[in-house]
């Protein structure tokens, strides 16, 4: 077996694990959230803080 083939191999090895941990990860978000709280958006929202600097002017 070439090095190649077992590059190829060592890489199919990898992309089946990460798909193995996203799909674990997203079990485990899925029931600690609520999925009304997961799909909720902030974009928009009057905060008083925006990108770490106060709206009013005080820092």
């Amino acid at each position: 077996m070439g090095f190649w083939n077992v590059l190829m191999y060592a890489a199919w090895g990898l992309s089946a694990i990460m798909l193995a941990w996203m799909v674990v990860d997203a079990f485990m978000v899925s029931s600690q959230y609520d999925e009304e709280y997961l799909m909720s958006s902030r974009e928009g929202a009057e905060d008083e803080v925006a990108h770490g600097v106060a709206l009013d002017g005080e820092n």
